[in-house]
């Protein structure tokens, strides 16, 4: 077994638990974003004005938000570490480009990406390790370019029951999100909540999007 980093973030076990999980995930939540609903109408708000450059759904599942991005003209690149996720997002989102990568280790140039969406992507990370995530991210928007972060509203962090604890979950409220955002950089553009839905995780569901200032 692959020891935990020494915040608790363990890699290995998130990987594990979205490849146990892929098939099932991928029927549960493949299909959203397809319809208008307020997801949708958040995102066509947050990502309206970009520059040009491809987008990257960051712990992309079975890339329900790169067919978003898609069928909205733009390059997405989906990003997870689980390589059944990835099987599942090439079935699902075959316009999009697929890379096995961690969010906490990108492998793109500074400035080379247009936007960054992470719809329930940031929940296993300890806490105390998202700025760091949060500012890596920045590093790889273009001047003008637009983080979605979209997670579970609440506060605490838990351990999971399976896998031994191996995997965390942590609640972020909004105010601290839009902190984190500001102090690597961002400007927060839009905020908003929704309550879950019937097979959501029993949370709010915040939704934020921040802007890398453009340069004179």
């Amino acid at each position: 077994m692959v020891s935990a980093d020494p915040d608790g973030y363990d890699r290995a076990a998130v990987r594990q638990v979205y490849d146990d999980m892929a098939a099932e995930y991928a029927v549960r939540f493949g299909g959203d974003l397809q319809r208008p609903d307020s997801d949708t109408e958040f995102l066509d708000a947050a990502l309206a004005d970009l520059p040009r450059g491809p987008v990257l759904d960051l712990g992309c599942g079975p890339a329900q938000v790169s067919r978003y991005l898609a069928g909205r003209g733009r390059t997405a690149i989906g990003v997870d570490l689980a390589p059944a996720m990835l099987t599942a997002a090439a079935r699902l989102a075959p316009l999009a480009r697929l890379i096995a990568a961690d969010l906490a280790d990108l492998p793109f140039r500074r400035g080379s990406c247009a936007g960054a969406v992470a719809c329930y992507a940031l929940h296993h990370l300890p806490r105390a390790r998202l700025p760091a995530v949060l500012a890596g991210i920045a590093e790889v928007l273009r001047p003008g370019g637009v983080l979605v972060v979209i997670t579970h509203g609440g506060d605490g962090e838990e351990r999971l029951g399976q896998y031994d604890g191996r995997v965390v979950l942590t609640r972020y409220p909004q105010d601290e999100l839009t902190g984190m955002l500001s102090g690597c950089g961002l400007v927060p553009e839009i905020t908003s909540s929704r309550p879950p839905r019937p097979g959501e995780y029993p949370a709010a569901k915040v939704r934020v999007s921040a802007r890398r200032p453009a340069t004179a």
